[in-house]
């Protein structure tokens, strides 16, 4: 089973800090590599027309963002870049051999 899930952070998806997955806010399934690969080409796809920014990080994945989408971190006391992110599951297990989508 792939599941491509996205998550919203004030850090770029590729941290992959312990409690990444309290960040997702949608998930998709797929039954096959290939349903799974041409699903995060689109989604890649629409998210690079969407998001003012986006860059590229450790294993492919892409953190994308709006400019003056801002979070307010109590432990900082200041205002963190928001970030989304896809991050692909193989059987509940990260994916860390992503294509580059160009």
């Amino acid at each position: 089973m792939w599941t491509v899930t996205k998550i919203r952070a004030d850090y770029e998806g590729w941290w992959l800090f312990s409690d990444w997955t309290d960040c997702i806010i949608e998930r998709y399934n797929y039954e096959t590599y290939a349903e799974m690969l041409d699903a995060y080409r689109k989604l890649i796809t629409k998210a690079k027309a969407y998001y003012d920014n986006y860059i590229v990080g450790k294993y492919n994945i892409h953190a994308f963002y709006n400019n003056c989408e801002l979070g307010f971190c109590e432990d900082c006391d200041e205002d963190l870049q928001i970030f989304y992110s896809f991050i692909v599951l193989n059987n509940n297990e990260v994916y860390y051999n992503l294509p580059i989508i160009e």
